[in-house]
């Protein structure tokens, strides 16, 4: 949504400056800004003199149409006349009304419910979302324990993990992530990263992670084995001889698509033509992967259905903010949003919606250029190398910029190198090591001269 310019001056160094203020909060246009506003990280000021950094006062009005919810939050120290309230405040949802379809204009939009205080507006979003206040409050203690455990000095962290092990679980984790990601400064996102990380190794949590990991490699290693000779036989086989449940979880995540209604006809049989224990094995390993094939089916539509209202939002997001969006949303970019972008063009297409087609080009465009505006600069040296299908041109365009030759460039084009080799296009393969020989030479050469 459109962004305003706060004026503001530092409560700390007392210098002015501006700052964007975001007023309307509208799920259906930007799903990302409930997650900033229940993150803390909306609205949040920094001052370019002193890095003092605080909320901005500045009204909101939070629209979820799915929900017919709209709520209305007007900061006391602003200290607004009733009838200034009223002015902005009715600004604002005229706004919202103004961007939904007729049809879509309903009653709820003429009833707003004002919210008194920031804090109260978190919790009746939470509330309508059917989160407890007994939940919000363990998302307190959390937040309060990491802002402990943060701040702890190295020699208390293993006495702090044994004393609230039990707390620091996956949800704890899962928030950790959050307001790491959300820290506006670098150093102290490295920091706190850091520290997350050393204490996961400590807890039962992630020692539990870890096995989990470990399994899933030895899940992978026997799946590799077979190589083309994977046959729906030959996974029931590693399920059943699997050590462990973790085992059956990695391989069930890892082969999803092949637990089929054919597999489990197999499996079927199987527990039909066994007596006794083994029998009892196979039941329990059916229901097993039958819950969680519906658990991993569950979690791949949450996660379409976000990638679908990702873009949405994204198709609908004004060009002047365009960039902005992406690069906020840059995190929930992923190969099942680009899958979605990629077939909405081509229904586009097909449909000959010349308008969409126009700009689910352009948004794919700019996610392509922002996301190698990202990458550090020998990652997008090597992808400028990729692109350039006449090998004689690549290694004249290596040669002139040896100077961009880094160990991001070399790693990149070994990298690659291996997976084309892997996935069986050694043709390529050989092309991408003649041109990485040919970049530690151009690289070499430079370093001398200099």
């Amino acid at each position: 949504m459109p962004k305003t310019l706060a004026q503001l001056r530092c409560p700390n160094c007392q210098t002015p400056f501006q700052s964007p203020a975001e007023q309307i909060i509208d799920v259906s246009k930007d799903p990302a800004a409930k997650a900033r506003l229940l993150s803390g990280s909306l609205n949040i000021a920094l001052c370019p003199s002193c890095g003092h950094r605080w909320q901005i006062a500045t009204p909101i009005v939070y629209h979820d149409p799915e929900k017919e919810l709209l709520l209305t939050f007007l900061p006391v120290e602003m200290a607004l006349p009733q009838d200034e309230q009223a002015r902005i405040l009715g600004r604002l949802i005229k706004q919202i009304a103004d961007d939904l379809p007729p049809e879509k204009r309903k009653a709820y939009l003429l009833q707003p419910k004002a919210i008194l205080t920031f804090q109260g507006l978190l919790e009746k979003i939470l509330e309508v979302d059917g989160i407890s206040r007994e939940q919000l409050d363990a998302q307190r203690d959390k937040m309060r324990l990491l802002e402990e455990l943060i701040r702890l000095s190295e020699d208390k962290l293993a006495g702090f993990i044994q004393e609230h092990d039990s707390e620091l679980d996956a949800n704890f984790f899962q928030l950790a992530s959050l307001t790491i990601q959300t820290t506006p400064d670098k150093q102290a996102r490295i920091a706190a990263a850091q520290r997350i990380e050393s204490a996961l190794r400590l807890t039962s949590f992630g020692k539990q992670l870890a096995a989990q990991e470990e399994e899933l490699r030895a899940a992978a290693e026997s799946l590799n084995q077979y190589k083309d000779k994977l046959t729906r036989e030959v996974i029931l086989d590693l399920c059943i001889d699997a050590p462990n449940e973790n085992r059956v979880s990695a391989l069930a995540s890892l082969i999803r698509p092949a637990m089929d209604y054919e597999f489990f006809s197999l499996l079927t049989n199987r527990i039909d033509s066994s007596s006794g224990d083994q029998k009892t094995h196979l039941i329990n390993l059916r229901k097993q992967l039958l819950e969680l094939t519906e658990e991993i089916d569950n979690i791949e539509k949450a996660r379409v259905a976000q990638a679908g209202a990702l873009l949405q939002a994204l198709v609908n997001t004004p060009e002047t903010d365009l960039d902005n969006a992406i690069k906020e949303a840059l995190p929930m970019i992923d190969e099942r949003f680009l899958g979605i972008l990629q077939a909405n063009i081509h229904a586009s297409e097909e449909q000959n919606d010349r308008s969409l087609l126009e700009q689910l080009r352009k948004l794919d465009q700019r996610i392509h250029d922002i996301i190698l505006e990202s990458m550090p600069a020998g990652i997008q040296f090597a992808q400028k190398i990729f692109n350039i299908e006449d090998e004689v041109e690549a290694i004249k365009t290596i040669k002139a910029s040896a100077d961009q030759i880094d160990d991001e460039f070399l790693n990149t084009l070994i990298s690659a190198s291996k997976h084309l080799e892997e996935s069986g296009d050694t043709k390529q393969a050989e092309r991408l090591n003649r041109l990485y020989r040919r970049s530690l030479r151009a690289s070499m050469r430079a370093k001398i001269q200099t």
